[in-house]
């Protein structure tokens, strides 16, 4: 009977070799040892041993025996402070709860320990959360830089203290435009275009596209969104490109003005879909759709990024694309492992994750315009 189970001796191996007890050119023990070490068996140690080297953290040679994969290493042989900062919008947001999962799983294997920290979408938090991440000599940083009238110049000021500081940081969901930060986000051209082509599968031409900023993310469904219409071979009104801006991205504080106002380009603009670049812009629009006591998808259809939070908070089925966040956050905290030890070369300066389609029931078909009125 095993003295150890498996999961035990993992563990335990797991931490020798990010305390450094054995060097990546160090033959490990061999299964016979380790099995008379741990008082166990050769066949619960070769779970272990197969599970660690499916995580990246061992690597085997038939005829040689067992080593450490080349760049894994205790980060406290590196003078570091083996500490990674993580900030994101929301820890209770369940999407971003799971790029902090995809997060910490990456970091573990390495030997780090996450920070984690909600920002809010505020900048003025996040510049709190920045200055004490310096303080506390962190490693380095996943964050995702965040809208405000003045974000340009601010953000810009916190990566250069960043950098100064010798921290590397890596930018998760977003990018900053003219900025060399390697990035993870979603395949936002692509996922729009299919959204956009299942409306106009069901005969929309008026297709609203409404944004609260410029963010790298919103421009770049914008483009999906554009693209699906020249394919189609329809044109693309610029008027259909609502830009209607808030003071800051996390606009709770404008919400009733904000679906005051979509209602009345609602009604303006004679649409019979909307596309939301994102999930608090959809509940915007949905607040306005009930304001104009019009239903969805019979008086309008409705689609929109970040679906999956939109539906769990809302308890509704609309039609939109769910971001890999957990993938996200691996890649993103991988791709900083990379920067970290030293493999620049294989650290790609945009990093992008597939999202998947949730097939819900807020695509209708377009209704004649004189119908809506």
């Amino acid at each position: 009977m095993s003295t150890y189970p498996y999961s035990r001796i993992k563990e335990d191996i797991k931490k020798r070799i990010l305390e450094g007890e054995w060097l990546g050119d160090t033959k490990l023990p061999s299964s016979r040892d380790f099995a008379e070490s741990y008082q166990s068996s050769v066949n619960t140690v070769e779970k272990a041993i197969k599970e660690l080297c499916a995580e990246g953290l061992l690597k085997r040679d038939k005829r040689r025996g067992t080593f450490i994969e080349n760049g894994v290493s205790s980060p406290l042989s590196q003078s570091r402070s083996g500490l990674i900062a993580a900030s994101v919008v929301g820890i209770d947001n369940p999407l971003w709860a799971s790029a902090l999962r995809g997060i910490q799983d990456v970091l573990q294997l390495r030997g780090y320990h996450l920070l984690s920290y909600s920002d809010d979408r505020n900048l003025d938090k996040l510049e709190s959360l920045i200055k004490g991440a310096v303080a506390k000599r962190v490693d380095g940083v996943v964050l995702s830089p965040i809208y405000d009238q003045n974000h340009e110049e601010r953000n810009q000021k916190l990566y250069r203290l960043l950098k100064t500081n010798g921290i590397k940081v890596i930018f998760l969901d977003r990018y900053m435009y003219n900025s060399d930060i390697p990035f993870v986000t979603s395949d936002n051209a692509a996922g729009a275009y299919q959204l956009t082509k299942m409306l106009i599968e069901k005969g929309h031409r008026r297709i609203l596209f409404i944004r609260n900023s410029e963010l790298s993310t919103f421009n770049e469904r914008l483009l999906g969104v554009k693209q699906a219409f020249l394919d189609s071979g329809i044109e693309f009104a610029p008027e259909l490109d609502i830009l209607l801006p808030t003071a800051f991205e996390n606009f709770a504080d404008e919400f009733e003005a904000y679906s005051s106002r979509l209602a009345s380009l609602i009604t303006e603009s004679g649409c019979t879909a909307i596309f939301s670049a994102n999930d608090q812009i959809a509940e915007a629009a949905i607040a306005a759709l009930d304001k104009l006591q019009l239903r969805i998808p019979e008086d309008i259809s409705l689609v929109t990024y970040d679906a999956l939070n939109l539906n769990l908070k809302l308890k509704l089925d609309i039609t939109g694309i769910n971001q890999p966040f957990y993938d996200m956050g691996r890649t993103a905290a991988q791709q900083l492992m990379y920067v970290l030890e030293g493999k620049d070369h294989l650290s790609v300066l945009g990093q992008i994750c597939k999202g998947e389609i949730n097939y819900g029931s807020s695509i209708g078909k377009a209704l004649p315009l004189e119908s809506i009125v």
